[in-house]
């Protein structure tokens, strides 16, 4: 989004078998649910299957749970190429998704993020449907 760049995907194939099996065994540890950690898995593929699409986390780029990858900004990334960014009640639910999941595996609760991103849907989502 915006002025957001992240060359995770970009990485050999090889790369990215070890950071796919860190990432199941990181969100294992943090004892999130077996659903949670496939909703990761499908954002992970889809990325590594498109890695121009993703760009990392756009605001606050140190809450990597791997290096260089901000899990729940992936997640939210994947959530809005998937049509949250074209609809008001799918970016509201992505964005509180995205706030949930930051909190669950122990960032904090972010709900001045939370406001931020609901502003900016306000432009964003009309800018999408026309554009995009």
């Amino acid at each position: 989004m915006f002025w957001s760049k992240n060359n995770t995907f970009k990485k050999s194939s090889r790369e990215l078998d070890v950071i796919f099996k860190n990432m199941q065994e990181l969100l294992t540890l943090k004892n999130r649910s077996i659903d949670d950690i496939l909703l990761y898995k499908k954002a992970f593929l889809y990325f590594r299957n498109k890695p121009y699409a993703f760009d990392g986390a756009t605001i606050v780029k140190d809450l990597n749970d791997l290096p260089n990858l901000d899990l729940d900004a992936m997640l939210h990334d994947y959530e809005y190429l998937c049509g949250a960014n074209k609809s008001f009640v799918r970016k509201l639910n992505a964005d509180f998704d995205y706030i949930r999941n930051m909190e669950k595996n122990g960032k904090g609760i972010r709900v001045v993020r939370f406001i931020l991103l609901t502003l900016i849907g306000i432009i964003f989502v009309p800018y999408c449907k026309i554009f995009k």
